[in-house]
């Protein structure tokens, strides 16, 4: 192989490592599924789990809709949206990133400009979901342990991500 093709072949790699380390130091991980469906949980065991480092890698759901907060959003490439969950009797829940794909799988959809009706959902199958339907959302429990502070002072909750997030039919 001559000089040339061996230094664009060593800078490719270099590229393709740099990438792939970006990736799992950000804690995604693009070769994680859904998983599958948690646990169906009350909301008072969501608020007793997120206060006990226990909870660390727990397969758990909810049942309840979504809605995003304003219609003022900005959209960054590649950055999952932060939806709002509530019950079915419209309690929060908890802020849940889900990425924005239209047709997608356990993904949501908002045109550029928007009202908050016009938050979509799909499912684990692709199915579609509008704003205010009531879905099973399953997710992983991840502490985020460097986060400042580590735990609530206030709610005695630690810091958590919400990893392979599945959303299923709940009915």
């Amino acid at each position: 192989m001559n000089k040339s093709i061996k230094s664009k072949l060593g800078y490719v790699v270099a590229f393709l490592a740099a990438g792939i380390y970006f990736f799992f130091q950000t804690g995604d991980n693009p070769f994680q599924g859904p998983g599958e469906k948690g646990e169906i949980i009350s909301i008072e065991q969501f608020e007793a789990l997120r206060k006990e480092t226990s909870s660390d890698g727990k397969r758990i759901a909810f049942i309840g809709h979504a809605s995003v907060g304003s219609h003022d959003i900005t959209y960054t490439i590649g950055a999952p949206l932060e939806l709002i969950f509530s019950t079915p009797d419209d309690d929060y829940i908890a802020h849940i990133p889900f990425p924005l794909d239209q047709d997608g799988k356990n993904s949501c959809y908002l045109p550029s400009t928007f009202t908050p009706e016009d938050l979509v959902l799909y499912d684990n199958e692709g199915k579609v979901y509008p704003y205010n339907e009531d879905v099973v959302v399953s997710f992983t429990l991840e502490r985020i342990k460097n986060a400042i502070p580590e735990k609530n002072p206030e709610t005695g909750e630690y810091s958590w991500r919400y990893k392979q997030v599945r959303i299923d039919p709940s009915k």
